[in-house]
């Protein structure tokens, strides 16, 4: 993965930054956490400003992460990352998760409570005085949200912004997640709740989500506010549609290495397109993914360059965007899902036929009836 993802991003860049590329091999299981593989490659590196990132990410345009480094001069900025939480709850600093546009664009850096460890950008000499959490609770998980609230409580800033990258991301890891963020609310009792893109942090807080009655049924009122789109999409453009997380479930879609899937991204809240939107091909389980992203008002004419390949997935549109497009989303080739308030679109075998998994009580829209494959 790193080398198909981290290794060759790095190495098609050919620009004007000066690049010192470390990766740590943690195979032979010499560091007991990542916080203590990261603080090691630190300690190698030469350069004033440090990037840790992820070994499944693909850096589309180094030097806008020249340019966001370059931020870390405004002495108040304690520690910059790819993408991050505020008080609020949004979501800040755009980029490509698996197969989604998310976050809000930040084009500056923008103040975070917590950032996320996909990517983080310090300076070095901040990272050797006050190195990553080694800690075991923090061994693989929140170690980014801990520093966060470290530089926080030290009278600095963390921030989100648009770093151009695409994680692609094959598993999520939950393991011992909720250890770590017990430990973060131990740490930091007087900043509860914490937001972080895993969750809240509150250990005072009850977790309703494991009472039985909402655990069985919580899923019914996403359902219902899902489904209420659903129906204004099947109106605009009479196609099926489930409510489904593409993100984690785009390897249902049946497309292979003779028949790649084409991914095209409606970056509806900029940031992206503009530095990341270029073609690039990323593998998924060894089936290539044609990636590429533009504006909402440029997908029509994408689509029809794309002729009829068989296997093609729009993310990112909203409702309105859906006139638009008219007859090339047309027909029984097409099915259409709802993730959030967002919609997506998907072409080939997958739309003829749909998997099991889409004929779950919960990936059905109130009103509508589809037949298990």
């Amino acid at each position: 993965m790193r080398r198909h993802c981290l290794d060759r991003s790095i190495e098609a860049y050919d620009g004007p930054v000066e690049v010192e590329y470390l990766p740590v091999d943690n195979t032979e299981h010499a560091h007991t956490s990542a916080g203590a593989a990261l603080n090691h490659a630190v300690r190698q590196a030469s350069h004033d400003v440090v990037v840790l990132v992820h070994q499944d990410v693909y850096l589309h345009d180094l030097d806008r992460l020249a340019a966001c480094a370059a931020a870390l001069e405004d002495e108040r900025w304690g520690i910059l990352g790819a993408n991050g939480f505020t008080a609020d709850r949004a979501s800040v600093g755009r980029l490509r998760d698996r197969v989604i546009l998310i976050g809000d664009s930040a084009p500056d850096p923008v103040p975070v409570d917590t950032l996320d460890e996909v990517l983080l950008i310090a300076r070095r000499d901040d990272l050797l005085r006050e190195p990553l959490s080694e800690e075991p609770e923090l061994a693989w998980h929140a170690y980014a949200v801990e520093y966060s609230l470290r530089v926080r409580a030290a009278g600095r800033l963390a921030g989100a912004v648009d770093t151009a990258i695409t994680h692609n991301s094959m598993s999520t890891n939950l393991a011992r997640l909720d250890e770590a963020h017990r430990h973060v609310g131990d740490l930091y009792p007087a900043l509860v709740p914490i937001h972080t893109t895993c969750g809240t942090v509150d250990p005072g807080a009850r977790d309703w989500g494991r009472l039985p009655l909402i655990r069985d049924h919580g899923w019914r009122r996403r359902w219902l506010q899902q489904s209420r789109i659903a129906a204004r999409v099947r109106s605009e453009i009479g196609v099926q549609v489930v409510l489904a997380d593409i993100a984690h479930e785009v390897d249902l879609l049946g497309y292979s290495r003779e028949q790649p899937l084409h991914l095209l991204n409606a970056d509806r809240r900029g940031g992206f397109a503009a530095e990341a939107g270029a073609s690039v091909v990323l593998e998924r389980d060894g089936r290539p993914v044609v990636m590429s992203a533009v504006a909402p008002r440029h997908v029509r004419e994408a689509l029809r360059s794309l002729g009829r390949a068989e296997h093609v997935l729009v993310t990112g549109l909203a409702v309105s965007d859906l006139a638009d497009l008219g007859p090339e989303v047309s027909g029984r080739d097409w099915l259409a899902g709802v993730q959030w308030d967002e919609v997506w679109l998907v072409r080939g075998q997958v739309a003829r036929q749909r998997p099991a998994e889409w004929s779950r009580r919960s990936a059905v829209p109130l009103g509508a009836s589809l037949p298990r494959s």
